[in-house]
């Protein structure tokens, strides 16, 4: 039973003990008079104390409304609530259709921008991920490279009001790339560097951040995991590979959701935006510092998702995953 209805049911106890004044109710009841009044005129209107379903403030949104709300934003998930209401029969506040969309679940958010996904490309992952089922994921190392801009994220201080917000700005901000890898057991060094990444270079990184690191864990019988970059698939880069890298596993093109590396690299970015720096430099020792803080135990479940995130494609039947 709600407070509201309680309220008038101890109100018309008192009234009908003898206790009719309404400051004398108010008092005892410790209830507003405006509301004890209020029952006592449905009391002596001999109207019923009991809430009426349905009472109350009619809804705005038609239920044809409300269908043709879902329909806009299946046909068209990027509609703003501007051009939705411009297209609904009744006229209503944007606050309205906003509750309505919160109502459904739904909310507005910023897209991530993925690879396209040819036909082929979802023929040939899932191809790929019926036959890499049951395999061992523990003595592979995971690699990618990837770029950070400093300063990306969006920046909010506390301040008084009328108090201006300024800070440096650079007119063409550093950006950094890195390369770096994860296994079960451990991860290779990070490579941080600003040159554009060509097969010479990338030569050059695998001998300093990988070969000695995985021949330390694994012995000889580590395995390469890359995408399909051509600085990765050159022939140069190649025959580098044939004499250094015990053994490797193919993968499927256009598929970094499918590479557990990349949530990492989500992580290493969080939790670069809660500093700030003024210098490439201090970007750089930032960088070296998180990944120094991954270790095994935390790399471990990044690695062994593998086989979840197989069983995802599959029954995508082939297409992105969220992971």
């Amino acid at each position: 039973m709600k407070a509201q209805e309680k309220n008038r049911i101890r109100i018309k106890e008192l009234f009908d003990a003898g206790i009719t004044k309404a400051t004398e109710i108010s008092r005892r009841l410790a209830i507003p008079e405006r509301t004890v009044y209020r029952v006592l005129k449905s009391i002596s209107d001999k109207k019923s104390l009991t809430h009426k379903k349905g009472a109350g403030r009619p809804q705005i949104l038609h239920k044809s409304d409300r269908n043709r709300i879902m329909a806009l934003v299946q046909h068209n998930p990027r509609i703003t609530l501007n051009e939705c209401r411009a297209k609904l029969s009744t006229p209503v506040a944007k606050s309205t259709l906003s509750e309505e969309m919160k109502r459904r679940g739904l909310q507005y958010r910023q897209a991530v921008r993925i690879p396209a996904l040819s036909q082929l490309h979802i023929t040939k992952r899932m191809e790929w991920c019926k036959r890499m089922r049951g395999q061992n994921w523990s003595k592979v190392f995971f690699t990618d490279e990837c770029s950070i801009w400093m300063n990306s994220g969006k920046i909010h201080v506390w301040t008084k009001k009328g108090q201006p917000i300024n800070l440096p700005t650079f007119k063409h901000p550093s950006k950094l790339h890195i390369w770096g890898g994860i296994s079960v057991m451990g991860k290779t060094n990070l490579k941080v560097f600003t040159e554009n990444f060509n097969q010479e270079r990338y030569k050059t990184v695998l001998n300093e951040c990988l070969i000695q690191e995985a021949n330390a864990l694994y012995g000889n019988k580590w395995v390469l995991q890359e995408d399909n970059s051509p600085i990765h698939t050159g022939n140069a880069a190649k025959a580098w590979k044939q004499e250094f890298v015990p053994h490797q596993i193919d993968w499927p093109s256009n598929s970094p959701d499918l590479n557990p590396i990349e949530n990492l690299w989500a992580v290493l970015k969080k939790r670069l935006l809660k500093k700030r720096f003024t210098s490439s430099n201090e970007l750089k020792e930032a960088i070296l510092e998180i990944w120094n803080t991954f270790d095994p135990e935390f790399l471990k479940p990044f690695c062994l998702s593998m086989d979840k995130r197989i069983r995802l494609c599959i029954k995508g039947g082939g297409k992105k995953i969220n992971y």
